[in-house]
């Protein structure tokens, strides 16, 4: 997934999700993420998707991961989620390409419960994250729990 997280962009994302896991459901996905934001509602669709396959997706981070982008990455399989040393996060509003901020404050739960669960944070934690517009480094994305790793590389766990 590289740029704004768009109908357009997460359609491909969900397409390309459902043709690998059929191909192979053993084989695990790479779901690159390079992303400045775009819409929560979008990315919740992706997320869902990552939920419904049974292969394995792990992410693997570069560039900017703002917003959706963030949570996708997240979300990747424990253990093999990874970014490159230079890789920026961000969970600010202005990420997101929401234009009526009520309607981020709808899926703020379901990012938050998300989040929850990805990264074992309190809930508490992760809404001060978002209140707060955090952005951090790489290293920092291991402390907070959203990766796991820095590496040049995705880390693919091995297919019995």
């Amino acid at each position: 997934m590289r740029g704004k997280v768009t109908k357009l962009i997460a359609s491909c994302c969900i397409a390309r999700l459902v043709v690998l896991a059929a191909e192979d459901q053993q084989e695990p996905i790479i779901f690159h993420v390079d992303s400045p934001g775009g819409s929560p509602s979008e990315a919740l669709g992706i997320l869902s998707t990552m939920n419904g396959i049974r292969c394995p997706v792990v992410t693997f981070c570069r560039g900017q991961i703002v917003g959706p982008a963030a949570i996708i990455a997240a979300h990747g399989m424990a253990g093999h989620r990874v970014a490159l040393a230079n890789a920026r996060f961000s969970l600010r509003f202005s990420g997101f390409g929401v234009s009526d901020e009520a309607d981020l404050e709808s899926m703020l739960p379901l990012f938050v419960e998300g989040l929850r669960k990805d990264t074992r944070k309190t809930p508490e934690e992760i809404l001060e994250w978002f209140r707060s517009g955090a952005e951090f480094d790489a290293p920092e994305a291991i402390r907070r729990g959203l990766i796991d790793s820095l590496g040049e590389v995705p880390s693919v766990p091995q297919v019995a």
